[in-house]
Formats: C-alpha cells, structure tokens, sequence
C-alpha cells in the first residue's frame, strides 16, 4: 500500500503497462475492503476510513503480457468531495461500489459516473460493485434495488457484480473482467493507430512512361 500522489504522465503509463483504476462510492460501501480482498486476499471486521484516498499496487500476467496495476481507493466523505477528481486523471477503469442495504449509496451511483465523464478526457470503462452480499443474503435476486442497479449497469455499458469482500465473492472476477476490458481495448486502439506502410506498384501506363524517359536520358552523343 502506498499513500503516495505522484503521477506519470498517461504516455509513460501506457508505456509501462499501467493500468490505473480508481474505486468509487460512498463512506462506509466497502470500498477498501474489496481493495484489501483483492491485493492481499485478506479482511478485516474493522477497517479505518480512508482519508483523500490511498494506493495499492498489483502485477498480473495477462495473455502472457505483464500488466501493473494501480488501485486508488478514494475517500467517500463529504468533506474530501474537493480533492477526489484528482485521483481521477489518466483513469482506465473505475468501480463504483454501493451497498444494497444504503439506498443513499444506490443513488450516488450516477453521481459518480457523471464525475468521471466530466472530469476525465477518457472516460474510464466501468464496473458496478453490489458489496457486502454476505450481508444482504435476505435479499431475494429480484431485490428492487438490485435490479435497478443491474438496469442502470447495462444502460451505461457496464459490468455488474455481488460482491462481498467477507466472504470473497466475486471479488476476483470484478477486477479481472475491468482489467482484461481494458487491455483489449488498449490493444485495440494501438492497432488502430499503427503507422500503415502501404506499398504502391507503378501502373503498366506508367512503367512505359518511365522507361522511354529512360531511354531519352540514355542516348549520348557517339
């Protein structure tokens, strides 16, 4: 873990295979502790609020390519609102967390979407995060916040998970799936944007057109 700010620059993340991802939600949703699953595979009952926000590292191997993670878990406290579109720049990903039994952290969901796509040139794709289901296990899958989560997920494109840092479920797969999203469509975009060396062969027109200029400049005085 590393509470450090510094950034680089987005070139020199792409370069190294930065993948930076940025956790998003209201105080108290669960966010550090999906953070703490997913890097350490560990979890505490009490878990300190984070202050501003704080950053975690992870390296996989992704289609036998490296890939360095980059975990910024943010603060959801009213009084850090300030300072978290700082830890939006040059995001590739983010997760917004919402705890089924808070309809306050259902509702925010837009809010932090409309965030990112009015702080971020790129808009970072996106996974939503139901957490704590270990707690919410009297709610049926039918559960009216839990659709309507689900419905907001697919009208914004997006990725949705019941997760439970407890317990570990879907933990793993939330990450993994935002991750790979985004090394697919960074390759994409680099084979979009490769320089094209395209060779064009002289027409039968022009090749004769050549070859009697040729034959001009060869005739020399005897």
């Amino acid at each position: 873990m590393n509470f450090s700010s510094g950034e680089s620059s987005e070139e020199e993340e792409l370069k190294k295979n930065v993948i930076k991802i940025v956790m998003l939600g209201q105080t108290g949703c669960g966010k550090t502790s999906l953070v703490i699953r997913y890097i350490d595979d560990n979890f505490s009952e009490t878990t300190s609020t984070t202050i501003g926000a704080a950053f975690f590292r992870k390296t996989l191997v992704i289609n036998d390519e490296k890939v360095n993670v980059r975990l910024w878990d943010t603060s959801g406290q009213e009084r850090f609102k300030s300072l978290v579109p700082l830890y939006y720049r040059h995001a590739a990903g983010a997760v917004l967390v919402f705890d089924p039994q808070d309809k306050l952290s259902f509702e925010k969901l837009k809010y932090w979407q409309n965030e990112l796509q009015n702080n971020c040139d790129n808009v970072p794709l996106m996974a939503i995060a139901a957490n704590k289901y270990d707690l919410s296990e009297n709610l049926s899958e039918n559960n009216e916040m839990l659709q309507k989560a689900q419905d907001y997920a697919e009208e914004i494109g997006s990725g949705f998970f019941r997760t439970s840092a407890k317990t570990g479920k879907s933990v793993d797969e939330i990450f993994d799936h935002l991750i790979r999203l985004i090394v697919e469509k960074r390759k994409k975009l680099s084979i979009v944007n490769e320089p094209m060396n395209v060779l064009i062969k002289p027409t039968s027109q022009e090749k004769k057109a050549t070859s009697k200029n040729n034959n001009k400049q060869g005739g020399g005085c005897c």
